[in-house]
């Protein structure tokens, strides 16, 4: 159990800043008054280095040596007395696990999965086995590796969906195929570089569960289903919409328990229409770009991290059920109708941009600048 002390604040380190998502969980952080935040970065011109929010940000030379970066995280450790080291991105999740005998105090360690748990829930192709194994409803799949590998999936139906086993995010790398005509066109076109996961297209709709666990067993979690096409059918949607079900909450829970989960985690699902199931079809394993909507919904998942990691206890939250937009939907919903006075009452995150600006207004000016720059060398 960790433990701060009497009277002074949480002292929480993100040893992988330079992760796009620090922006997000340093905002729900920031909303807790018992927390101190310190980061790590390996990118130095990080505009969240200038954030408000942010009480000790520190430089990491970008290095492949693993031991280098622990080292620099042991230092951290030492000089701010950090009761919670809290990695946020799959890399340096990743990372710890594998080194944790190597830091000064392992004890303030996040909760974190075991490698062998945590690479399950990462490798879509071991996930969809161990659904299989665990009795949970999944998607028939097989994993190839070449154009000649396509022989192996006779025994899927079309339509089908191709996705990189391990990699990648934000929907990079899936499509969908409705014959094998289609699909060998395709990797003819492109080659196979890497290992993919061709499934069996769920008919139906996604829905998320994000969720937060002590030794398999859920402490906090919110459902959300998306309500407005992001930049293509398989990126992250532009708006949300939060609610509740019964039945996704239970595969959800047995999922979770399965993989003896901790830490944090977003999973991605898909109804199937067909069978009447929710079928996990993807596990983030770190935090997500919408942890701000859930906080925004009541569940403050980055604050909760903290606590559970230092053996405090809580109720599990209720969250409201809310529809949210993010600044992309909410420029889509400007654009359309600029005078209608509901776009003043929707659910967004322009409130934390609002509340901590000179991260915005770094990253505007250095883009200003490089775009200028590379404009006036070409001209040369």
């Amino acid at each position: 159990m960790h433990s701060s002390s009497e009277g002074n604040k949480i002292k929480v380190l993100i040893p992988d800043g330079e992760s796009h998502l620090l922006l997000y969980v340093v905002n729900c952080l920031s909303q807790a008054d018992d927390v101190d935040i310190y980061v790590i970065s390996q990118k130095k011109h990080n505009p969240m280095r200038y954030s408000r929010h942010i009480k000790g940000f520190s430089f990491c030379t970008n290095t492949d040596s693993e031991l280098d970066w622990i080292e620099a995280i042991n230092s951290e450790v030492m000089k701010h007395s950090i009761d919670v080291i809290m990695p946020i991105f799959e890399t340096g999740i990743k990372k710890l696990i594998k080194n944790k005998k190597k830091l000064v105090n392992q004890g303030a360690l996040g909760l974190l999965p075991s490698l062998k748990d945590y690479c399950i829930a990462f490798n879509k192709n071991q996930l969809a086995k161990h659904l299989e194994f665990n009795n949970l409803p999944f998607s028939k799949s097989e994993v190839v590796s070449s154009i000649k590998g396509l022989e192996k999936i006779d025994n899927l139906n079309f339509p089908i969906i191709i996705k990189p086993v391990e990699g990648f995010g934000g929907g990079q790398g899936i499509y969908k195929f409705n014959s094998i005509e289609d699909l060998q066109r395709h990797f003819k076109k492109t080659g196979c570089n890497y290992e993919t996961l061709i499934q069996e297209y769920v008919e139906g709709y996604d829905i998320d569960c994000s969720v937060l666990c002590k030794d398999g067993k859920i402490l906090a979690y919110t459902i959300q289903k998306g309500n407005m096409m992001g930049t293509h059918q398989f990126s992250p949607q532009f708006g949300l919409e939060f609610l509740y079900d019964d039945k996704l909450y239970k595969v959800v829970e047995k999922l979770m328990k399965s993989l003896n989960w901790n830490g944090v985690a977003h999973i991605d699902m898909r109804y199937d229409r067909f069978t009447d199931q929710f079928k996990a079809i993807e596990i983030n394993t770190r935090f997500w770009v919408s942890v701000e909507a859930s906080l925004i919904a009541g569940v403050n998942f980055p604050y909760l991290y903290v606590l559970a990691s230092m053996g405090k206890s809580f109720e599990k939250p209720d969250y409201s059920f809310i529809d949210y937009v993010n600044y992309k939907g909410l420029i889509k919903k400007i654009s359309k109708n600029i005078l209608d006075p509901k776009i003043l009452a929707l659910n967004t995150s322009l409130k934390f941009a609002l509340n901590d600006p000179f991260p915005m207004i770094y990253k505007f000016v250095w883009r200003t600048k490089n775009i200028i720059k590379s404009r006036f060398s070409k001209i040369i």
